[in-house]
């Protein structure tokens, strides 16, 4: 909580009616201060005026000290305000009539009417002593003989309803002052709880943790009994119900089985209240559409008391309402981006490797099988066996490589040998590019290669030598690898005739081609480079650098 907001709340509120209520018992003992002054200059009647002087200060000192049950007392027996007009009349009879010095005394139970019970409790209040004090003026008539000051009777009747219609006015505004300020506190607090929940929506990591600090902010923070929340799917199904209770633990709310099927009309008006109600048991129940534009997110059903929610509840589950489907909505695109990311990495993922492996090993086989038919009528069937057999084992071989793409699998650890077996295996047999020198430089500290570095730096050594063999007409190449402070650095040379890499990547672009480009975007997903050095007559380098542990996730192709 804010040190401010704690502070203010620490502090009484000026119309609590505890503080009012000390305040006119302040009054009371001061308007003893005339009856007391009265006393020493009177010059007879010194002991009737003494005797009731007495009498008065018993209810002040009663009412001093049970303030509190006295307070209590006065609110809900408004009755008990008849003894003190008793008390207050039977002064102003025996002590002066219209000329008593208990006038301000005799003003304190009509200010109590007006603080307690406003300004028609203070009208009602001095209407109803009206006629004691008639009837006390007629009893000093009688004791004293001495006529009524008429004037004087009505200055002081004025005087009760102005200062009793005064303060039951100024009570008046005193509530009203109280009602906005409770209003500004709940209204403070309910920003609090739509704070504390926004920062909640932001940390939450699925859709069913949404749901969770929904339930908790509704029943702990907003104070309701009961709720419950469901997501609407494509169709219009409300499914996945969670709910909730002040009493449960809201963070494992309970799951309900329940579909209801609800319409975008049924969401905007209401219309599935009743249903919903005595589907989950509600005596009363209050929904709240989660709408994003016209859009259904889900619904939020909340159970009330018989007289329904106050406006600024209300309005605090509508902007609720409004900040979850917001974050739905998002959670929910989030989830679907990552989902088509994922489909468009696997697909690119496959296609490289359909490319690096069945294309070039196809390759490889037609090549072969081409060179078979040729033989048929001119050599041997001895060698035209060979042909076929090394054709079956490439086709093997292909099938393998295919199996490994299909579940990214790369099932042994590569050593450095065998890199370089492999490639000079896969230049020779597949390529059949037996009159290329071909050599390796491998440096370094190659065994700390992740997987998926080390088989991304052989597919990518694989597609340069199949540019090589098919494009280059290269008679050398050198394939230099070196695995030094975490990066891993693919250098290929060749002396053939090159090309403008410029022109051949826009070849490249638009076709179905993995080539060179294929070679930069596996690169690029690895968080590496690719730089392509080449010229007309001046053959080809390829420098690719990648980190050497890729930690990402995805697959390991």
């Amino acid at each position: 909580m804010n040190p401010l907001t704690a502070r203010a709340n620490q502090v009484e509120n000026p119309g609590d009616p505890r503080l009012v209520f000390r305040l006119l018992i302040l009054y009371r003992w001061l308007s003893l201060i005339p009856p007391l002054l009265f006393i020493f200059t009177a010059g007879q009647n010194q002991g009737r005026l003494a005797a009731l002087l007495v009498i008065s200060l018993l209810p002040n000192l009663l009412i001093t000290f049970y303030s509190s049950q006295l307070n209590q007392w006065l609110q809900h027996r408004p009755w008990l305000l008849l003894a003190d007009f008793l008390l207050v009349a039977a002064c102003l009879g025996l002590s002066g009539g219209e000329q008593s010095p208990y006038y301000l005394y005799a003003l304190s139970p009509l200010i109590a009417a007006g603080f307690f019970f406003q300004l028609r409790g203070a009208i009602i209040a001095t209407t109803l002593f009206l006629p004691l004090y008639t009837a006390v003026l007629l009893l000093h008539v009688q004791l004293t003989n001495t006529p009524i000051n008429w004037l004087a009777v009505v200055v002081n009747v004025t005087g009760f309803y102005l200062i009793s219609g005064a303060f039951g006015y100024a009570a008046v505004l005193l509530h009203q002052l109280q009602r906005l300020s409770s209003n500004q506190q709940q209204a403070n607090q309910n920003l609090e709880v739509l704070h504390n929940f926004t920062a909640a929506l932001h940390q939450a990591a699925d859709v069913d943790a949404i749901q969770e600090v929904v339930l908790k902010a509704v029943t702990t923070e907003l104070g309701f009994s009961r709720a419950l929340i469901g997501l609407a799917d494509e169709q219009g199904q409300m499914t996945g119900w969670l709910h909730c209770t002040h009493q449960s633990d809201p963070k494992a709310p309970s799951t309900v089985p329940y579909t209801a099927t609800l319409s975008l009309t049924q969401f905007q008006a209401g219309l599935a209240a009743t249903e919903l109600c005595q589907t989950f048991e509600m005596s009363h129940c209050l929904p709240v559409p989660l709408l994003w534009g016209i859009q259904p997110i889900g619904l939020l059903l909340v159970e009330t008391g018989p007289d329904g929610v106050d406006a600024t509840r209300r309005r605090s589950l509508e902007a609720l309402a409004r900040q979850t489907a917001v974050a739905m909505s998002m959670m929910q695109a989030r989830l679907r981006r990552a989902k088509e990311t994922a489909v468009q990495a696997e697909r690119a993922r496959i296609a490289l490797e359909m490319h690096d492996t069945l294309s070039q090993s196809l390759f490889g086989i037609v090549f072969t099988l081409d060179g078979a038919e040729k033989l048929l009528d001119s050599a041997e069937p001895t060698d035209i066996r060979t042909e076929l057999l090394w054709a079956r084992e490439t086709a093997e071989s292909a099938r393998q490589e295919i199996r490994r793409a299909i579940h990214d699998l790369w099932s042994e650890e590569i050593t450095p040998e065998a890199f370089q077996t492999d490639l000079h295996r896969y230049a020779n047999d597949v390529l059949q590019a037996n009159t290329l020198d071909l050599q390796f430089d491998i440096r370094g500290s190659f065994n700390t290669l992740s997987p998926r570095a080390c088989r991304s730096l052989y597919r990518m050594t694989q597609e340069c030598l199949t540019n090589i063999v098919h494009h280059a007409a290269a008679t050398e190449a050198k394939v230099c690898v070196d695995v030094e402070n975490g990066r891993a650095r693919l250098v290929v040379r060749d002396n053939g005739r090159g090309f403008e890499p410029d022109i051949a990547l826009a070849q490249e672009h638009g076709q179905e081609h993995f080539g060179l480009r294929g070679m930069q975007n596996r690169a690029y997903s690895l968080g590496g480079t690719c730089d392509i050095f080449s010229q007309p007559e001046a053959g080809t380098s390829i420098v690719i650098d990648i980190p050497a542990a890729w930690q990402g996730n995805g697959a390991n192709g």
